[in-house]
């Protein structure tokens, strides 16, 4: 039968395969190029035309990979590339730099472009790790790495902390400096005084909300930011409070800081209701305002806008299909590759033909990228495309593989659809795995899944109340309800039209459909029944009439 996970999600227990070669065969290496060499057109104007940072940044990424037709791996260019980033203060450029110095006593320099002294190496890549997570966390691995080093590194330890007391004779001396320098030295100060208080002493903590305020009065906006990620975020010297926490971003974001424009407009934006387009046009000017720094996430989310024609401007398809295939290939927070959603929708587009004509290999390649980045939908969507022989891979096998490979992840609505998928699958007597009880119990595992989303969690989305409405109509994995598929088919067709998202409205488009199949046949029935009732009841008064004429004409005779 199923098991029932920390989170009370219901699961079949069926391992699965790894399936990274499944993913390959669907991934085409030339798309996948074309998409990076247009990008790199666009980053080598922007770089050439304005010395843009980050476009610098993400030529250097692409030399540093290889990463397309035009960017054979080069790590000279890579490096020159990453120095012109930095000087413009680059966080993540800051980071990547880092990669290519080795230490001179290494036998394998061929990922190096500079050999240096260990001492004088640690000290250069703890100063540009410093750099890189005081502006913020996100921008690279680097706080995690400093983290790591400090702990279990005494040179690193040493190190850092000499750095620390090197900045502290900095402003101690601020004469000596630019305020643009010492901007940048108070607000690593503040992060370090942060970083290394293990002891979470709140004198120290209220020392670093000095520091970073410091920075933010000379004109640095990761002062403001790190008050509210760091201090009021986390109750560091302060009471923890939320609406601190926002205040500071919003003081960020005015001052230009790209991840706080981006936070904050994530909290304009994360909504799909109607009602809120007037708070979503502040969100694309955000979203506009932090590209300066172009990650995939935001690059996606302004995708979006033009995709639902959103916070004022209109339906652009592709405007929309432009900043998806940028986003898809660009570096996201935490120098991940690409962003999975940019993927999926992409992969949606081209498989219903919204804006493009419709290609199924291409709807496949871009579901496979995305499932590859871990968003465990693409790999239904790229199932059912195998499923429904939309493919030259038409291997039912292979489908099979792709939802269970769903069903095993922790994304909930991943989990029950595929399950609810194999359910019909194992349900059918010649699909060649035809098990009657394996169907029973993958469907009653999707309906227990789609029930706690809907009565406990009170998460349920569109799709998961339409298949409710499928399932109580069919009698899938339950006894058959007609009351009850009505009642979920409405309720899917209404949340649908409170949302713009395409997915939500096209499968609240279904469940329209269904209900009103199933209520106006109600309503038929019924109407038929009263007519019968009628006919029945004219043909008994006929039949009355007749017996008193014919007992009339009796008695006449």
């Amino acid at each position: 039968m199923g098991a029932t996970s920390s989170k009370g999600r219901y699961k079949v227990n069926d391992s699965s395969h790894d399936t990274s070669y499944l993913l390959d065969q669907f991934v085409s290496n030339q798309l996948l190029f074309e998409m990076y060499d247009n990008a790199t057109l666009d980053y080598m104007q922007q770089a050439e035309e304005n010395n843009d940072a980050h476009a610098n940044y993400q030529l250097g990424n692409f030399y540093h990979h290889g990463l397309g037709y035009k960017c054979n791996k080069d790590l000279e260019k890579a490096y020159q590339y990453y120095e012109k980033a930095i000087e413009q203060e680059h966080p993540t450029a800051m980071y990547m730099i880092c990669k290519l110095f080795g230490s001179d006593k290494r036998k394998n320099s061929q990922d190096c472009v500079k050999l240096m002294n260990e001492k004088k190496l640690i000290n250069m890549k703890a100063r540009y790790y410093i750099r890189s997570a005081a502006q913020d966390p996100y921008y690279s691995m680097a706080h995690e790495e400093l983290g790591y080093h400090y702990v279990y590194s005494p040179v690193w330890r040493r190190e850092i902390k000499e750095i620390f007391s090197s900045y502290r004779n900095i402003v101690k001396n601020s004469n000596q400096s630019s305020k643009e320098e010492l901007a940048r030295i108070y607000n690593e100060l503040g992060y370090l005084a942060v970083r290394l208080n293990a002891n979470e002493d709140q004198a120290v903590f209220r020392k670093a909300f000095d520091f970073f305020k410091r920075a933010a009065e000379l004109g640095n906006p990761a002062g403001y930011f790190n008050i509210g990620g760091w201090l009021y975020y986390n109750g560091f010297g302060v009471d923890k409070d939320e609406s601190k926490k926002l205040e500071y971003y919003k003081k960020a974001a005015h001052d230009g800081h790209p991840r706080a424009l981006y936070i904050v407009a994530n909290n304009y934006h994360f909504s799909y209701l109607e009602s809120r387009n007037d708070e979503l046009e502040n969100a694309l000017d955000l979203f506009l305002s932090a590209s300066q720094y172009g990650f995939a996430e935001i690059l996606y989310f302004i995708g979006e806008f033009f995709l639902y024609g959103r916070g004022g401007v209109k339906q652009d398809y592709e405007k929309a299909r432009d900043y998806f295939e940028r986003a898809a290939v660009a570096t996201d927070f935490t120098t991940g590759r690409g962003n999975a959603w940019s993927n999926y929708v992409l992969g949606y587009m081209y498989e219903k033909g919204h804006g493009v004509e419709c290609d199924y290999n291409k709807a496949a390649h871009h579901y496979a990228l995305s499932a590859k980045k871990e968003y465990y939908v693409a790999y239904c969507r790229l199932a059912k495309l195998v499923e429904k022989r939309k493919l030259k891979t038409s291997d039912l096998y292979t489908a099979v593989e792709l939802y269970q490979a769903a069903v095993d992840s922790d994304d909930d609505f991943a989990v029950c659809y595929a399950l609810y998928r194999l359910g019909k699958i194992y349900g059918i007597p010649d699909s060649g795995f035809y098990d009657r009880a394996k169907a029973t119990s993958y469907l009653r595992a999707a309906q227990a899944n789609q029930l706690y989303a809907v009565k406990i969690q009170d998460t349920a989305v569109v799709g998961q109340l339409y298949r409710s409405g499928v399932m109580y109509e069919k009698g899938l994995g339950v006894s058959p309800n007609r009351e009850l598929a009505i009642k979920y088919y409405q309720k899917a067709a209404e949340l649908s039209k409170q949302s713009y998202n395409m997915f939500e409205r096209y499968n609240g488009g279904k469940a329209q459909k269904c209900f009103d199949r199933l209520a106006f046949r109600g309503t038929a029935d019924a109407e038929e029944a009263n007519e019968e009732e009628n006919i029945e009841h004219h043909i008994k008064e006929n039949l009355e009439q007749a017996e008193i004429t014919n007992a009339s004409d009796d008695e006449q005779q």
